[in-house]
């Protein structure tokens, strides 16, 4: 149909933590919603996949972005960068984006802050 229903779940080392809404009839959504995580210590991988809602509420992955523990302990002062979603489908396309904010401030919680993608 040309368009797509997406929305984004958010995981830590296979459980859902958040989900944002879903933006109907887009192929390039904005959510405008910010997503505030605390990160466990002993997590080994924060992933952000986007999905395309259907009519059976499951919907289909359309890519993902995976930050692993070691990356972002690599970076303890925080890092905020764009990452580039990559496909799920190795015979898949994608292009996009997350814009990612990991901040570690001193008492050493783990906060993660999804803004845009």
């Amino acid at each position: 149909s040309g368009s797509s229903d997406p929305d984004c779940k958010v995981k830590v080392d296979n459980e859902v933590v958040a989900r944002t809404a879903t933006v109907w009839k887009s192929l390039n959504p904005f959510w405008g919603e910010e997503i505030t995580l605390l990160l466990p210590r002993g997590f080994h991988c924060l992933t952000i996949y986007v999905l395309d809602e259907d009519t059976t509420g499951q919907g289909d992955v359309i890519d993902k972005v995976s930050v692993s523990h070691q990356q972002i302990s690599a970076k303890l002062q925080g890092a905020d960068s764009w990452l580039s979603l990559a496909p799920v489908n190795p015979a898949q396309e994608v292009q996009g984006e997350i814009h990612l904010e990991l901040r570690v401030p001193s008492g050493a919680t783990r906060r993660c802050h999804l803004i845009e993608a």
